[in-house]
């Protein structure tokens, strides 16, 4: 009998097989050839049974509600067959369960999660990392491997560039859909940062942009930005970046007051104009429920006014002011000057961004913008992870 399907798209290795298992009490214990024993939950199992009744043969997904396994679910038997298969036979099936050895194997808890092919981040300051990873953008084109390692950069490091790419309309937008879905605002599918007459944000003037993140005003701001540089004379606009999980990290290190302000103080952030009107609250540092930073929501000019008892507003304003004070310390900032060729990615809701003011008349600027979003990244390197190898 053939191992039981696993998608094609998703290969569990076969690198330990059972070889022996049993009913205890209300898990079954597999004990494999490397002396590893496993204990695994029935209706973990049951709900994961891979027969066309219990998981879609193409989809791969459930087709059954978990209410549909009955309460007193119970396994009668298992046992373990030719080439490691666990069979298990139900009290609710009247045709044993077959498991992949890979898949249990894989989806067996052993102390540890099963490990995810993105890279974890690792902060930095200007210090530390002076520029930016940077890739030859036409190999990346090209070739897979050089474009997976581009985007593992991205997660590392929250910012990661492309250089030497060619002139060519559409080529933001083609790089941006090839790791995955853009995300349009109010500004757009592909924005232009130019001098507008009626500018509707700061970014669309030559004045100085002090560090910050985009969309702050959204319930969840966009988690990936592009910039893309297609000529640039002018004299300044040098872009800035900082990495806002090492200055979180920082500030939780060296003041309790401070960081306590900037985790718990919601702040409304507004953009407003003649035809939208985005307002969304939130703290400026975000926790996840096991206290590490996930977010920073800034932006100097959509910080609505905050209604609050004074007590609180001096809190809150003096937190904000020595936040942007060392957001602003040269020791954060890693300076970059845009040229023609260059496209920057970076983590929106992570790293800050900003730049220097420049002469809108002393020579020709066009960077073009596009939106994304984290998932994405994770999902491309995922996928590409599995064609390219370790």
């Amino acid at each position: 009998m053939p191992l039981p399907y696993t998608p094609d798209f998703e290969p569990w290795p076969i690198r330990h097989l059972p070889v022996a298992a049993a009913i205890h009490g209300d898990a079954i214990a597999v004990a494999w050839d490397d002396g590893l024993s496993t204990e695994h939950f029935p209706r973990l199992l049951r709900e994961n049974s891979p027969d066309p009744g219990t998981i879609h043969p193409l989809s791969r997904e459930m087709l059954v509600s978990p209410a549909a396994i009955p309460a007193d679910l119970r396994a009668l038997a298992v046992r373990v067959a030719a080439e490691g298969v666990l069979e298990i036979d139900w009290s609710d099936r009247n045709e044993p369960s077959r498991y992949h050895p890979g898949w249990l194997r894989g989806t067996a808890w052993t102390g540890t999660p099963r490990p995810d092919p993105v890279p974890a981040p690792e902060t930095w300051d200007a210090g530390a990392m002076p520029e930016a990873p940077a890739f030859d953008g036409a190999r990346a084109l090209d070739d897979n491997a050089a474009f997976l390692a581009w985007l593992e950069a991205l997660a590392r490091h929250g910012v990661a560039s492309l250089t030497g790419l060619p002139e060519r309309d559409g080529l933001l937008l083609e790089i941006a859909e090839r790791i995955g879905v853009v995300r349009a605002s109010n500004f757009g599918k592909v924005f232009t940062l130019a001098i507008k007459d009626d500018p509707d944000s700061n970014a669309y003037t030559s004045h100085g942009l002090p560090p910050h993140t985009d969309l702050a005003s959204r319930e969840c701001p966009p988690g990936l930005q592009f910039l893309h540089c297609r000529a640039n004379t002018t004299t300044g606009g040098l872009g800035t970046y900082v990495d806002g999980y090492r200055l979180a990290e920082d500030i939780r290190r060296d003041d309790k007051l401070l960081w306590d302000a900037l985790t718990t103080v919601p702040w409304t952030f507004a953009n407003r104009s003649r035809e939208h009107d985005h307002r969304a609250t939130g703290p400026v540092i975000a926790l996840d429920g096991a206290g590490a930073v996930t977010e920073i929501r800034y932006t100097v000019w959509l910080r609505a006014p905050l209604c609050a008892p004074l007590e609180d507003q001096r809190r809150a304003y003096n937190a904000v002011r020595a936040f942007a004070e060392r957001a602003e310390d040269p020791r954060y900032l890693l300076e970059v000057r845009y040229r023609a060729g260059d496209l920057f990615a970076f983590d929106n809701r992570r790293v800050l961004h900003g730049r220097t003011g420049y002469d809108a008349k002393g020579g020709e600027r066009f960077i073009e913008g596009v939106y994304s979003d984290r998932d994405e990244l994770r999902s491309r390197i995922r996928v590409l992870r599995r064609s390219v190898g370790d």
